[in-house]
């Protein structure tokens, strides 16, 4: 029999954070947006002080930080994504059906047969995350992807593992879960739902007019309804199902100048180049974009292009061509850029990727790009790249509470007095 489990990081970016500072358990921390701007997590003590509200500015809440002494960091990407990645690598010991959802969750298919302890093995997937890599995590397992979450979703209130496989135990958690957090569903969906008199997970499970519902949600709301019923219809998705990936980031300072832009794209393009590269993949093109500061009064600019290329490629510097001739395209002088980005689309795995007879590089860069990645892997992310990427990058975004990375730069190591 197979089973869902959906596995969900705790807090992500704060657990990270706590990973190297074990000063820092039962403490408030909260981690910032890009250029320091809002609050965007917190651990449950912050939250229990009275912080909490998503993308609340920064400043606002400033002086009630120094009042309860919350831990304040900047958003640590590199440090996310690699304690991420290793989150991950933990889940594939236990089935090599993996579905990575986003940065701090996954799906992981479990074949399980008979007798099989589904609570004993969520325990298990809990104990090894956290034994080698120290993020807290809970485990939902259930028959469908949209019950896993469900069961993770009440795991918060057990032991951090909440299994849904009998019928009548997954008719109990749905009578008193609302309709509005299902997983697909939405505020503006539930409205909808609300009116047709169907306020609970249940009672959108047991709706016998499919015609209804799928005028209101569409066929998705019809697969979703399935899925509370124990009938998959969301499988496991793999990584080369990709459809698009990208870089895009707020800039520290609005950028005037036409060669700040483009180092920024070019820095994006190499970075969402690597992406391809991890998963064996190639793209076939590419939209790159720069915009204004909303948020500010005056004339606001929105530019965004694409470009196609004849073969698939995950090329660092095609990618960055691809992102300047964009740029030449979009870019209005006389205006304070806040934000760029870089966006790959058409993603296929790399051996099935058809080469187009007439290019005039027909490897891709391919030695050079595995070379620079080599060396990359082993000294740090960018310890080499290319030059249209700048070498200052003043534009880069303010982070002034970043913390260490801890597991990507040597010189960051932590270290260990005897």
């Amino acid at each position: 029999m197979k089973y869902v489990a959906l596995v969900d990081c705790n807090s992500f970016y704060c657990s990270c954070e706590k990973i190297f500072r074990p000063e820092l358990r039962n403490r408030p921390v909260i981690v910032l947006s890009n250029n320091d701007g809002a609050a965007i997590a917190f651990t449950k003590e912050a939250k229990a002080l009275g912080f909490g509200q998503m993308c609340e500015a920064f400043f606002k809440i400033r002086d009630r930080v120094q009042k309860h002494n919350v831990t304040v960091f900047s958003s640590n990407y590199t440090l996310y994504d690699d304690i991420s990645k290793r989150v991950m690598n933990v889940l594939r010991e236990f089935s090599p059906h993996v579905e990575v959802y986003s940065v701090d969750e996954a799906f992981v298919e479990i074949d399980a047969g008979p007798g099989v302890d589904l609570e004993a093995l969520g325990q298990r997937m809990r104990l090894e995350i956290f034994r080698k890599v120290g993020m807290p995590v809970g485990v939902g397992i259930s028959r469908t992807k949209v019950l896993a979450k469900v069961a993770n979703k009440l795991s918060k209130k057990h032991t951090g593992v909440c299994v849904l496989v009998e019928e009548a135990e997954i008719d109990r958690a749905l009578r008193s879960f609302p309709v509005r957090d299902i997983w697909g569903v939405g505020a503006r969906s539930a409205v909808k739902l609300n009116l047709i008199d169907i306020k609970t997970a249940y009672e959108f499970k047991v709706f016998d007019n499919p015609t209804m519902i799928q005028k209101l949600l569409t066929k998705v709301g019809r697969e979703i309804q399935d899925e509370l019923r124990g009938i998959n219809c969301l499988s496991l998705e793999a990584p080369e199902d990709k459809k698009n990936t990208g870089n895009s980031r707020s800039f520290g300072y609005d950028l005037f100048t036409k060669s700040e832009l483009r180092e920024a794209l070019a820095q994006f393009a190499s970075n969402a180049a690597q992406k391809l590269r991890n998963q064996q993949s190639v793209c076939f093109s590419m939209s790159a974009f720069i915009c204004t500061n909303p948020f500010k009064s005056g004339p606001q600019y929105f530019g965004e292009a694409g470009v196609r290329f004849t073969s698939g490629t995950s090329d660092t510097l095609k990618l960055i061509a691809g992102a300047h001739e964009i740029l030449d395209e979009i870019y209005r002088p006389g205006h304070g850029y806040k934000k760029g980005g870089v966006l790959l689309n058409h993603i296929v795995p790399k051996n099935e990727c058809q080469m187009d007879l007439f290019t005039s590089d027909p490897s891709d860069n391919g030695p050079l790009n595995q070379v620079v990645d080599v060396i990359n892997r082993k000294f740090g992310p960018h310890t080499i790249k290319s030059a249209a990427c700048g070498i200052q990058q003043e534009w880069k975004t303010i982070r002034a509470h970043v913390s260490r990375q801890y597991t990507t730069e040597w010189s960051e190591l932590l270290e260990v007095e005897l």
